[in-house]
Order: structure tokens, then sequence, then C-alpha cells
């Protein structure tokens, strides 16, 4: 399924993940991150039906991607990217808008993800979508070793009869 959402300089096409795209997507992930996911763990999340990909693109080119899993009532948002080239113009507002749709379709109650304590940009990005503070996760990121940020935000989707 395509979601094109209109940006004031381009067309933000959000789609699945699919293999053709993991050249591009690993590219970007081992030049925005310094602990990269490798390969292989994008291939294994594709053939894994919990697992949800998505990539933003303008026409063939991959300006952005998230990955998140919903499981038992949740959505756990596990990386989300955005090429430098395209930071500022709603890419990463556009994908998050598409996993919180398929959050609804899946009615979890909230969605979790952690963030790097020094990565001031993207906590206020979280907080500006009503994501705030759990607790902190001693030593989770190595490569720099840094504590990660557990962030939640309450989806209220779920129903009082199940």
């Amino acid at each position: 399924m395509k979601h094109d959402k209109k940006n004031n300089d381009f067309t933000v096409t959000i789609r699945n993940m699919i293999e053709a795209d993991l050249p591009q997507v690993v590219g970007l992930e081992r030049r925005i991150f310094p602990d990269p996911w490798p390969l292989s763990a994008f291939a294994e999340l594709l053939a894994d039906n919990e697992w949800y990909s998505f990539v933003a693109g303008l026409k063939e080119v991959v300006t952005g991607y998230a990955c998140f899993l919903v499981v038992a009532g949740e959505c756990h948002l596990a990386n989300i990217a955005v090429d430098p080239a395209f930071r500022r113009k709603s890419v990463a507002k556009h994908l998050l808008d598409r996993i919180f749709d398929v959050a609804s379709e899946n009615r979890c109650v909230a969605m979790l993800l952690e963030v790097r304590v020094s990565n001031k940009d993207a906590i206020a990005f979280y907080e500006r979508f009503g994501f705030e503070e759990l607790y902190r996760r001693i030593r989770y990121y190595r490569n720099p070793v840094e504590n990660a940020l557990v962030m939640i935000k309450d989806l209220g989707a779920g129903t009082e009869d199940e």
C-alpha cells in the first residue's frame, strides 16, 4: 500500500519496504547511526509478520525508513531514520503518521521507543507527537556506550471487552 503526502518541495511516498530497498536502507543506516543495524537484521524483519517496515521515497530514492513491531497490543518503534538531505521536510512526520495508522488498525494501546539521551532533536520530535519519558535504560547503546530514554505514547485504542 502506498501513501503520498505533499510537501512544499516534493511528494513523500510512504510504502512497504521491500528487499530491493535494502541496499539504500542499509546505506542510510550506516551513514546516520554510529551502531548501524546489519543487512541481515532488515532482511529478517521483512520475513517476520509481526514486524512492519516502511520507506519514504522520492521516485526510486529512499529518503527515510522506519521499522516497528506490533505485538500484545503495543507498537514498538525500533528504528526511524531520514537522510540528512531530507530532514526538516516532514519525512519523519509522514513515516510516524503511517505508523500511527497501523497501530490504530491493530488496536494498539501504546507506542514505545528508545532514543539516545544525547539525541535532543529526536527527543523534541517525539515530544511534539505526545511521547513522554517512561524511564531510562542504562548503557543500552554501544559505540558509543550511552543510556537510552524509553518513551511512551498512550494510544487509547484498546477495548475493554477483550
